[in-house]
């Protein structure tokens, strides 16, 4: 490591490159890719929900988290790193703490490309100026492992490797959007450190929680170097080698079984989701990233083998894929924040790590760009709206790092750990994965928006913004989108600009969610009648001023889960549009317990208005109450032959919006009477 002495403050790194289209996943160039991504400056928020959202986040939530990163008496991150650079202070934290710093970076970043804030600059430079300096001179970067005079890789479970994944990452973002090599630098030596040591010094093990694949990937992509591809693709192939010893960990101290990391059977054979929810969603991603580039065949057969074991058995209605805190897998091996197993979904207990929802968001994408297949867009809403965005108050400072699906008002915690709901907690010393991970995700969301071919664009998911980029044959677009979405299913998008009179393609999503879609072109309803779960493909010589109208109907729908869903039997969550919504106990008369609650089988729901930001909608209807005896001293009794239910009117809010108010009993799920 470079021992220096620094000055924290304003630091200006004169390191410049010519700056570069900034894409988050740069699958220009990917030979399995059938479409590709659009660079972030492409795209920006207008207006609505997510313009709203976005402003928060970079108003408030990017600041807050450098905040508390600097903070000695919260975060600690910036003084590890100085304990490491200068030895200065004491480490202090998670094992994986250094990537708090990385992924806000990437965050920064990706707020900076719209901004140009100088504070941000200023604040990157600062970080990178520490970061450097508490790099060893071999690339080796870990300050939980530096700062505290401890030996490399002797324990998994410190995390080295992954966060050395999430710097690449943030490097490459870093440089395609400020033009600065000063992060990317630091990281090509990181990243040549670990192709010399990883299956060479070091078993691949070390990246059980496999950032490192994607950012080897990124790396891959931005130099062309083909020894990052294969450090890659290294990992990927490692799982599930050596079965018989105990997996590749070999029964490394602090790791207890494969099925945690996905490593009872090689990838290639895999046909269960087993572990970890990060370690799973990672590999896959990293894998599918490695399929892009390769074009392996024998890597698309098990991903969409697994797509389809975690989406259709194990996944919970909010897209939560780690239902179990810690248990059991069906190997014998202990897991926690994992899968269970097959339609093993819980809703009390249920614990969902909000990392997780985010991994399979980044795992949909890839799937999304090497397929088109709808449904992989489709989960992307799902854990967009439900999946993750609960994991930040609406507030923009304050998080969930598991988000349950039931909440008892008497419960003191759920089982599992890390977070003792209903509380909302700000990221310290613990906890702190799901806030920078939400924040990244936030900052880049509009770079998700849209995809573009050889032939056109793709328009994936919907809110008020403008686009304006290129495709194809060099042709240029420029198009708005005006729309409530997500609380109205009406859509215009509108073609503002061309630089040719060439036919091209505009593909819009038909959610699975939606039936009896009509789009519209200039006012004339389209000849082709759009399918829920399709791409509708429009081609066409467009012109200035042309008009696409989507209206997707959006009625509220109970659901039901699988029969084999024991803990689901009989019971029906409510969902609007890509809304999953949620019952608070605050918005019940008093005495009324949530846990009374009856659903009828024909619930009218209407739309209304709330006190909430963001012009949320709530749906209110009337349900039943079962007025029950207290159960003080029973376990089980008698069935009254008579229930007695009474009218109870509901106002039932977003699941993404519950807990803002204060502690409260919750459910998504509620008993079905079909009187």
């Amino acid at each position: 490591m470079n021992k220096i002495i620094l000055t924290i403050g304003f630091i200006s790194l004169a390191l410049y490159s010519l700056a570069q289209d900034t894409y988050i996943v740069d699958m220009k160039k990917s030979p399995e890719a059938i479409m590709r991504p659009v660079s972030m400056d492409a795209v920006q928020w207008t207006n609505g929900f997510w313009a709203d959202r976005y402003e928060q986040t970079q108003g408030i939530t990017l600041r807050k988290l450098w905040e508390l990163a600097a903070d000695p008496e919260a975060g600690h991150v910036i003084d590890n790193f100085k304990a490491a650079a200068i030895e200065e202070g004491e480490h202090a934290g998670t094992d994986w703490q250094d990537a708090w710093l990385y992924k806000w970076i990437e965050s920064a970043a990706s707020v900076y490309e719209n901004t140009k804030d100088l504070w941000i600059s200023d604040r990157m430079d600062e970080a990178i100026v520490l970061i450097e300096a508490a790099q060893e001179e071999d690339g080796y970067i870990a300050t939980q492992i530096t700062a505290k005079g401890k030996t490399r890789f002797t324990n998994p479970r410190e995390h080295e490797v992954y966060s050395m994944g999430h710097l690449l990452t943030a490097a490459c973002i870093h440089k395609r959007v400020t033009g600065k090599t000063s992060l990317f630098d630091v990281a090509l030596r990181t990243a040549d450190f670990l192709c010399e040591t990883l299956g060479e010094k070091v078993s691949p093990s070390y990246a059980h929680n496999p950032s490192a694949i994607m950012g080897l990937v990124e790396m891959y992509r931005e130099t062309g170097e083909q020894k990052y591809l294969d450090c890659a693709k290294l990992i990927v192939d490692s799982r599930g080698i050596k079965p018989k010893q105990g997996g590749i960990f070999d029964k490394q101290p602090g790791i207890i079984g494969s099925d945690l990391i996905q490593d009872r059977v090689p990838l290639r054979e895999s046909k269960e989701v087993v572990g970890h929810n990060v370690f799973f969603t990672y590999l896959f991603a990293g894998a599918t990233d490695v399929y892009m580039e390769t074009g392996d065949e024998t890597l698309l057969p098990p991903l969409e083998r697994l797509w389809h074991d975690l989406t259709h058995t194990k996944m919970c209605i909010n897209g939560g894929v780690s239902p179990v805190g810690h248990g059991l897998s069906k190997g014998k091996d202990p897991v926690v924040e994992a899968v269970g197993a097959s339609y093993n979904l819980p809703a009390a207990d249920s614990y969902n790590e909000t990392c997780g929802q985010i991994g399979n968001f980044m795992w949909n994408y890839r799937m999304l760009a090497i397929s088109g297949d709808v449904k992989y867009a489709d989960i992307m809403e799902l854990e967009l709206y439900n999946g993750f965005l609960g994991g930040i108050g609406l507030d923009g400072e304050s998080w969930f790092y598991r988000n349950s699906l039931r909440f008892h008002d008497d419960s003191h915690h759920l089982e599992g750990g890390h977070n003792f709901l209903p509380e909302r907690v700000l990221p310290g010393r613990k906890r702190i994965c799901c806030p920078t991970n939400l924040l990244r995700t936030m900052t880049q969301l509009h770079s998700y928006l849209y995809s573009t071919d050889e032939n056109g664009i793709w328009i994936h998911h919907y809110g008020g913004n403008t686009f304006d980029g290129e495709f194809g044959f060099g042709q240029k677009v420029k198009l708005s989108q005006k729309t409530d979405y997500p609380w109205e299913g009406k859509i215009t998008v509108k073609i503002d600009k061309l630089s040719s009179s060439k036919e091209f393609a505009v593909r819009v999503r038909i959610p699975g969610w939606t039936n009896n879609a009509l789009v519209k072109v200039n006012g004339k309803v389209v000849e082709e009648t759009p399918k829920a779960g399709t791409y509708l493909s429009m081609n066409r010589k467009w012109k200035k001023g042309d008009v696409i109208e989507l209206d997707l109907p959006m009625p509220a729908r109970l659901m039901e889960a699988h029969p084999k869903a024991e803990q689901l039997r009989n019971q029906v969550a409510v969902m609007r549009g890509p809304i999953l919504y949620c019952l608070e106990s605050k918005d019940l008369a008093d005495g009324k317990d949530i846990n009374n609650v009856r659903i009828p089988s024909d619930l009218a729901l209407k739309v209304a208005k709330s006190d909430f930001p963001f012009g949320i909608k709530t749906l209110e209807g009337n349900a039943f109450y079962y007025d029950e005896k207290p159960w003080e001293g029973a376990l089980y009794r008698p069935l009254e032959p008579a229930m007695q239910m009474t009218n109870l009117p509901i106002s039932m809010i977003p699941y993404f919006a519950w807990n803002n108010r204060g502690p409260t009993a919750m459910s998504v799920w509620f008993p079905l009477d079909i009187r």
